[in-house]
């Protein structure tokens, strides 16, 4: 697994690239500018996730993104920021980017939504999902925490971590993840990820 990281803050992809390279599956390319990103990418370098900044120079909001993604060689494209409005990263999905991440997240949950993100996956920060967008019916049943237990169950965590994540006791997300279990009707915390990951709800 190949990734580009393209951000112009270059102590935090150095701490992103330090995580990803604990796992010796993933090799991890890092630029500070779009030109440099482009110019990594005219090299032909295969990447299944190219990571971009979506306030990096040369981005121009989403324009730097498109660019990026006529690139054959960039199999899936994200951007991630510390801030980006709603309108912009609900856009950038729309052009085909595969996920929008919040620089306000843990280390270990930014790595593991790269990981998924390069495998085929996709993420959008639930404060940056449109209320006038339709919900996912498969998904109805659960309630408001219910169902952001379950995206964090998809995206690789622990119990202990999404404890840790959300605020709440460990025993308390043991219970979520039961009730989660029943109403989704499979037998195990695996299942439930696996079908929120296939009905898109990550």
């Amino acid at each position: 697994m190949r990734i580009l990281l393209a951000d112009d803050h270059l102590l935090l992809i150095e701490m992103i690239a330090t995580y990803l390279g604990q796992d010796d599956s993933v090799t991890v390319d890092k630029a500070a500018t779009l030109p440099a990103a482009l110019q990594l990418l005219a090299t032909g370098k295969f990447y299944d996730l190219v990571v971009l900044d979506y306030q990096m120079p040369g981005m121009n909001g989403l324009s730097g993104m498109k660019q990026v993604m006529a690139a054959e060689n960039a199999k899936h494209v994200a951007v991630m920021s510390g801030q980006i409005p709603a309108t912009e990263a609900r856009e950038a999905f729309r052009l085909g980017a595969v996920g929008v991440i919040a620089k306000s997240v843990s280390a270990n949950y930014f790595v593991q939504t790269l990981k998924y993100l390069a495998m085929g996956g996709k993420h959008m920060p639930e404060e940056f999902v449109g209320v006038d967008e339709p919900q996912n019916p498969f998904f109805e049943q659960l309630s408001r925490r219910e169902t952001e237990i379950l995206r964090e169950i998809a995206t690789g965590k622990t119990n202990k971590n999404i404890a840790y994540e959300l605020g709440i006791r460990e025993t308390t997300v043991k219970q979520f993840v039961t009730l989660i279990n029943k109403k989704l009707n499979v037998q195990n915390r695996t299942q439930a990820a696996l079908l929120a990951r296939d009905y898109g709800l990550v």
